[in-house]
């Protein structure tokens, strides 16, 4: 992993880097008292974190609410207003994820309410729905991390900026239902990713379907280009697009000339994440300073 601050060196260099806002991006909270770095480690743990100030209670509650709306409901927002990725591009050392805590709740009570007689008031049932429903959103905004990791590499080799001007005419111009392509592959690594996830070891059986049964009902109903996820969830057909999306960010076109079947030969290698965005995930109150989920954060 190379330090950010070396990434953005090379960027600056080069002039590669957003001073102007060309693009638009959601912006990370102004006061720093709501957003907390994630220990995504601490999510790895079997167990719900012990704490004796009623904050778990709390939290019951308001996953109990959510799940009793039944397994029929679905979020009703967009995916990124729940959890964004802002890139190194234009934020710079403020890069990074950043998921709600409110969605982490409301994903939880959903993934319980999925649940056949959903043990709602089992605390070790409610840690495991809230660390399934962190991932789910981790998960799609790391690959956001990943394409960009991919631009980059392009434009030190090549010199010519990649990012920015596929965000501006691909990326916010699509073309029919399958675009962007870029967030029907993120949506598909929510499935994708979930079996070699460190941090869902331990995770219950009947949590794992619950997640995977919200996942199909919700991802269909989303926006063109992220409905396409579940679609995408077997490897050929990932590829395929994904090696679409590496000669759109190359040519930043909709309509690259070419197939991208080329990509196969670097595709795993050039689409690791160049930081650690585990180490730059952030969790995002909608309470003033105030942080509902027990034991999760870092400092």
């Amino acid at each position: 992993m190379a330090k950010v601050e070396y990434v953005i060196e090379a960027l600056e260099r080069l002039d590669l880097l957003d001073y102007q806002s060309v693009v638009k991006w959601p912006e990370p909270p102004d006061d720093e008292s709501m957003a907390r770095k994630l220990d995504l480690r601490n999510l790895g743990r079997a167990k719900a974190p012990k704490v004796d100030d009623g904050s778990w209670e709390s939290v019951i509650a308001n996953v109990e609410e959510t799940a009793r709306l039944g397994p029929e409901e679905i979020p009703g927002d967009m995916l990124d207003v729940l959890a964004w990725y802002a890139p190194i591009h234009t934020h710079r050392k403020n890069w990074g994820i950043y998921i709600r805590e409110s969605a982490v709740l409301d994903l939880a009570g959903r993934i319980v309410a999925r649940i056949p007689g959903g043990k709602t008031t089992d605390h070790r049932t409610i840690w495991e729905a809230i660390r399934s429903a962190v991932f789910c959103l981790y998960h799609h905004e790391a690959f956001h991390h990943y394409v960009e990791s991919f631009a980059i590499r392009l434009e030190l080799v090549e010199q010519e900026p990649r990012y920015l001007p596929y965000h501006q005419d691909v990326y916010r111009r699509p073309e029919g239902e399958e675009e962007p392509l870029e967030e029907g592959l993120a949506c598909a690594e929510q499935f994708r990713r979930r079996a070699k996830e460190s941090g869902l070891r331990g995770l219950s059986h009947e949590v794992h379907l619950a997640t995977e049964r919200l996942l199909k009902d919700w991802i269909p109903k989303l926006g063109p280009g992220y409905r396409q996820g579940v679609a995408l969830y077997d490897d050929d057909a990932f590829h395929k697009v994904q090696n679409r999306l590496s000669s759109q960010i190359q040519s930043a076109s909709s309509e690259p000339t070419d197939d991208g079947s080329r990509w196969r030969l670097i595709r795993d290698d050039a689409y690791k994440g160049l930081c650690k965005c585990r180490g730059a995930t952030y969790l995002v109150t909608d309470w003033g300073s105030h942080f509902r989920v027990p034991g999760v954060w870092g400092f």
